[in-house]
This record gives structure tokens, C-alpha cells and sequence, in this order.
């Protein structure tokens, strides 16, 4: 994915418009592409970052699984990490749709509202993340508000999808697959980027009420977001092409927990509210630009410099009395080489006739060359003197041998 990953978060069916880009760490997964060649090795990478570029590995636990064509599902284990990705991957060897689930759970987080210019990363983001347990007195608030307080104490819970298909095939994208907070892309992905799309989220396999669900979407130059319904679903427009992030998170209240936390807080924290304890979900649907592609396989001959036939392989010269003069056999050498050919004759028998006897376009065949352009042929009359003084008689077995050279 790179850098040209666009965004979405979910949420309503009302387009809020472009957020702040500071946000807490987010997961996901990344792939090359969603249509493979059957039996491609795909590369599966998770990583965390802010605004949706990878900065390191998830920490804490962290698993992925493999939905295949089938319906099986296997576990996909860590095959290597660098400083940005956990990887892993496997073998796309069924036809169909493969899915791609991760889970990570981090350890607690205390949300911290220290209001703008308390750090230096995002100098106007009002809010810091503290993990772990630790003591107060110890931390310096030189820099935060004397209204500072603790948000939300909570344990992060973050679900990730993405697909990848041998036949280019989306149909089934819209199932779900069981996780505990699902994004579930209602359109058909192949035509992500082309316009409004319409997602569905579930927590436990049901909508959350009305308003308590977002989703954003970050492209490479524009983010929009929405409020899902209180059937789950929302529609963003989507009018960039390229890559595409959803994901989504709780739009304000959380659910999972109870607002009971009473923690520390700056002088001058009047409110008196409580923080949220309990867990928290987020989902990231990775949703690539389809890039079709055809294979075709490629083959080539290359011819080699020597190569040539003779025909026919056969010479039969009948029945002659010594002093006689056969009739004119024929033979044709075709030159398949990529060379141009110098041709050249040897005999091998053991009477003596055809050493004596045998000549080729009229002249004795020791004394006879010839050159054969590539891609061309040439014919040699053959034809047997018989000595007079020849005493040998019966059959007369021999052997006419072909030699050539590549001239070029």
C-alpha cells in the first residue's frame, strides 16, 4: 500500500466533511493486491501508525487468520518483523475469495485531556494516551491545561479485514465474519473509488444505536466521514480511485464499560464527570484499487547453429556389372540452423566400390563441398561408378556421411 492509502472510519449516513488528522494509533493490515494469480504467494503485513502511515509493530497481541475459498480457516503465524511490519503470508492455491482477519488487544491506556500545546508531535491535539499503571505526582504537567483529566480508561480492542481473490471474483465480501467489531462493505469493492459506497458495522453482530458508531474515509488529498444508522450503515463518498482504509470506532459514548472512573485531575477541573472504564473497539478494512491482471505463458525455440537433415536415408543403386554406371539418386539436405552451412562428404566402406566409385555432381565425392544458406536447401545427384576391374560381387553395403561447419 505505501503511501497511497486513502482512509474512512464509519459512522452515519451524513457526510461530516474533513476531520483533524491527529488520532491515536491505529492498526491495520496491507497487502500488494486483492487479484492474484492462482497459486501467487501473498504477502500479509500489520502495522500501527498514526494518520494511516505505518510507524511500527503492534505491540502486545497480535494474531491473524485466513478465511479460505472453501470456508476452512487456518491461522497465519509471524514470518518475520522489521521495525514497521509483523508479516506473514501463505499460497493462494484455491480459486475464489480469500479473507484476511487480524486481531489486536492492547494493555490499558489512559486517555488524557491536556489540552492544545502539550506535545509536540500535534501541538493543537488536546490529548495524550498514557499506558500502564504509574504514579501521578510523578509525571510532568508542566505543559498541561489546569484543567486536565482523564477521559477514558481502557483496554484497546482492534479488528482488521482485507481480501484477496484468484478469479477477481468479490462475491461473498459482504458476509460477516464473526468478529467482535466488524466493518462489512455493502457495495461491490472492485468498484471502490468510483463514488458513494455503502458500509455496514457490527459490534457482537448487531448494530449500535443510532449515532454512536463513525466512519471516516482518508484519501490521498480529501477525508470524509459519517454517522451510521440505527441499522448499522453508512454511505461515504468515495470519488477518489487509488487505495482505500476503512475504518470505524465509537463516534463518542463507549459501550462496553461504565462511565465510574475516578481518577486525578487538574485544579481547576470543575466538571466533575467521570471517565469511561472498560474496553474499547476499532475496526480497519483494507480495501485496494483493482489492478486485473492476465498471465499468459511465453515460449521460444532457439535454433541451434549446426542442424540439418538429409533425405531419404536410403540409397539403392540396383544391380551393376563391373564397368557400369548407376542412375542419378537424389538427395536433398535442408539447412534448419541459424547458420549458413559449409557441407562436406565422407564414405565409409569396407569393399572399396563406393570409395572408388561414388560421385557427386560429377565429381568423386572426396573432392566435393558445397555451401547451404540458413533457411535454405540444396540437392546432390548421386551416382555410382563401378571400376572395371571391380571382383567383389554380391551385395555391396556403405555409408555416406554428411559433415558441415557454420560459416557465419
Amino acid at each position: 500500500m505505501g503511501n497511497k492509502i486513502f482512509l474512512v472510519l464509519a459512522m452515519i449516513c451524513a457526510v461530516l466533511g474533513t476531520i483533524g488528522m491527529a488520532s491515536a494509533h491505529s492498526t491495520w493490515m496491507e497487502i500488494d493486491a486483492m487479484c492474484v494469480d492462482p497459486d501467487e504467494n501473498v504477502e500479509v503485513r500489520i502495522t500501527e501508525g498514526h494518520n494511516f502511515i505505518g510507524e511500527g509493530v503492534p505491540p502486545y497481541y497480535l494474531s491473524a487468520e485466513l478465511v479460505e475459498p472453501d470456508g476452512s480457516k487456518i491461522a497465519l503465524d509471524k514470518t518475520a518483523e522489521d521495525e514497521i511490519y509483523w508479516y506473514s503470508g501463505f499460497e493462494a492455491d484455491q480459486v475464489g475469495l480469500y479473507t484476511i482477519l487480524g486481531t489486536h488487544i492492547e494493555e490499558h491506556f489512559y486517555k488524557v485531556y491536556t489540552g492544545p500545546g502539550s506535545r509536540d508531535d500535534y501541538p493543537d491535539y488536546p490529548y495524550i494516551w498514557l499506558e500502564g499503571e504509574f504514579n501521578w505526582d510523578e509525571i510532568d504537567k508542566s505543559r498541561w491545561a489546569d484543567d486536565w483529566h482523564v477521559v477514558q480508561y481502557s483496554k484497546p480492542h482492534k479488528y482488521l479485514k482485507t481480501f484477496v481473490s484468484t478469479n477477481c471474483n468479490f462475491y461473498g465480501t459482504d458476509n460477516a465474519f464473526e468478529q467482535k467489531f466488524e466493518i462489512i462493505p455493502v457495495d461491490d469493492i472492485s468498484t471502490i473509488g468510483t463514488g458513494d459506497f455503502e458500509f455496514l458495522v457490527l459490534y457482537d453482530g448487531k448494530p449500535q444505536p443510532n449515532g454512536t458508531v463513525k466512519i471516516t474515509g482518508t484519501g490521498s488529498d480529501t477525508q470524509v466521514s459519517a454517522i451510521c444508522d440505527e441499522n448499522g450503515r453508512a454511505v461515504l463518498p468515495l470519488n477518489s480511485n487509488g487505495d482505500w482504509l476503512i475504518t470505524a470506532g465509537a463516534a463518542g459514548d463507549y459501550w462496553d464499560g461504565a462511565y465510574d472512573g475516578d481518577f486525578p485531575h487538574g485544579d481547576n477541573y470543575t466538571d466533575g464527570g467521570l471517565a469511561f472504564v472498560g474496553n474499547t473497539y476499532s475496526a480497519a478494512l483494507t480495501l485496494l484499487e483493482i489492478r486485473e491482471s492476465n498471465t499468459a505463458t511465453m515460449r521460444t525455440k532457439i535454433r541451434p547453429q549446426i542442424q540439418f537433415n538429409m533425405n531419404p536415408s536410403y540409397f539403392d543403386f540396383g544391380e551393376l556389372d563391373p564397368g557400369d554406371t548407376s542412375d542419378v539418386e537424389i538427395a536433398v539436405i535442408q539447412n534448419l540452423g541459424s547458420k549458413d552451412l559449409v557441407i562436406s562428404v565422407s564414405i565409409e566402406d569396407t569393399s572399396g566400390l563406393y570409395t572408388t566409385g561414388l560421385q557427386i555432381d560429377d565429381t568423386l565425392w572426396s573432392e566435393y563441398e558445397t555451401e547451404i544458406l540458413k533457411d535454405n536447401f540444396t540437392s546432390l545427384d548421386l551416382q555410382l561408378h563401378v571400376p572395371a576391374d571391380f571382383v567383389g560381387s554380391g551385395e555391396m553395403m556403405g555409408t555416406i556421411i554428411i559433415w558441415s561447419e557454420a560459416i557465419n
